[in-house]
């Protein structure tokens, strides 16, 4: 009895030194190299959007014809007025089939002479015998054959005749089409691309020649917010090749992409310097207010997003916040956060849950 009564004091701690009671102190851990920054209130920002360089005439120069090119007259980067011969094709077979037309030609006008001389004859003798007729000098059976062989003669006069018209038509349209065979600029421009040399089989529809002509516009797509806010003649920065622009709107898109979202604009810009395929942005201003916070500071975590926000007294909470749009390098916050508060902008893989900002 004696020992168990020793072993129940001793494991209740009645034969040990008992140690005071006391508050446990947790030690704050002390962070140092972090880029401290505020979160941003802005009452206007300007929304960027990407759109691209086109020119407002375009021509993929193509031939009506199948043949061999045998002259290029430009190449790519020269400038050319209206009218300026581009490519020349192989047109031999045509030119062989007009010299066929021209002879095929002479032989109906031969053939229309032969039938107008062997009209006129059968004419007089058809008037003559028609005179007798009303003298009754012949019978009526004998007018009637004189009358069919004039019939005849006019027929063949009217064959011959459209005979004479057919092969002229026919001539025309392949002389119409023998002036396909050299190509020429529509309008006056610049070539932005040749698809075609000496030696290469034209095919009828497949470009050879691009031209483009300016002014230049810049056409970006804009969100379907901005459907009834975008009209014909504002005006808007439009940052091109590092330069920054005045935009005016020229044409709006009135139908709206269902897949995406979006509807078409187009802005008219200076020209100078411009050229086609450019990477454009157009700023559209929207009032705020806006908060916005660095990029760098967002921190991700599967589904988590969230910022390292300071307290006053120099600790860091990991805080959950919901995001808006991308502008520029920064973030819209639409909660989570407010205007001033004092957040970490670089070095988020160094923070941690309660521990302290040094210098």
């Amino acid at each position: 009895m004696v020992v168990i009564l020793l072993s129940i004091l001793w494991l209740g701690g009645f034969l040990r030194e008992r140690i005071p009671t006391k508050e446990v102190v947790q030690e704050v851990r002390l962070i140092e190299g972090l880029e401290i920054g505020q979160v941003e209130r802005l009452e206007q920002i300007d929304y960027a959007y990407t759109g691209t360089v086109v020119a407002d005439k375009r021509a993929e120069v193509s031939s009506r014809l199948m043949g061999r090119v045998v002259s290029v007259s430009v190449k790519e980067g020269d400038c050319v007025g209206a009218g300026r011969l581009l490519v020349s094709l192989d047109a031999r077979d045509i030119q062989s089939q007009v010299q066929a037309f021209e002879k095929q030609k002479e032989q109906a006008e031969f053939a229309y002479k032969s039938a107008m001389a062997h009209y006129e004859a059968i004419k007089k003798t058809y008037e003559r015998y028609l005179n007798l007729l009303k003298e009754s000098a012949i019978t009526q059976q004998e007018f009637d054959q004189i009358k069919a062989q004039f019939e005849s003669a006019k027929a063949q006069l009217e064959q011959a005749r459209a005979g004479v018209e057919a092969v002229e038509l026919q001539k025309n349209a392949l002389a119409h089409n023998l002036s396909y065979a050299n190509i020429s600029a529509p309008f006056a421009g610049c070539v932005v691309s040749k698809m075609v040399d000496v030696g290469d089989l034209a095919v009828p529809g497949q470009p050879l020649i691009i031209l483009e002509s300016g002014p230049y516009k810049v056409e970006v797509f804009l969100p379907e917010r901005y459907i009834n806010k975008v009209k014909v003649g504002d005006r808007f920065k439009v940052a091109v090749d590092g330069r920054v622009l005045e935009g005016k709107v020229v044409e709006v898109s009135g139908a709206i992409d269902p897949a995406t979202r979006t509807f078409k604009v187009k802005l008219s810009i200076p020209s100078d310097g411009i050229r086609s395929g450019m990477l454009a942005s157009v700023f559209i201003p929207e009032k705020g207010p806006v908060l916005l916070v660095p990029k760098s500071a967002i921190v991700k975590h599967f589904d988590f997003t969230g910022l390292w926000v300071v307290k006053e007294d120099n600790t860091l909470e990991l805080r959950f916040v919901k995001l808006g749009e991308e502008i520029n390098d920064k973030v819209q916050v639409l909660s989570g956060v407010e205007e001033g508060e004092r957040i970490v902008i670089n070095g988020v893989e160094k923070a941690c849950q309660g521990c302290k900002v040094g210098g």
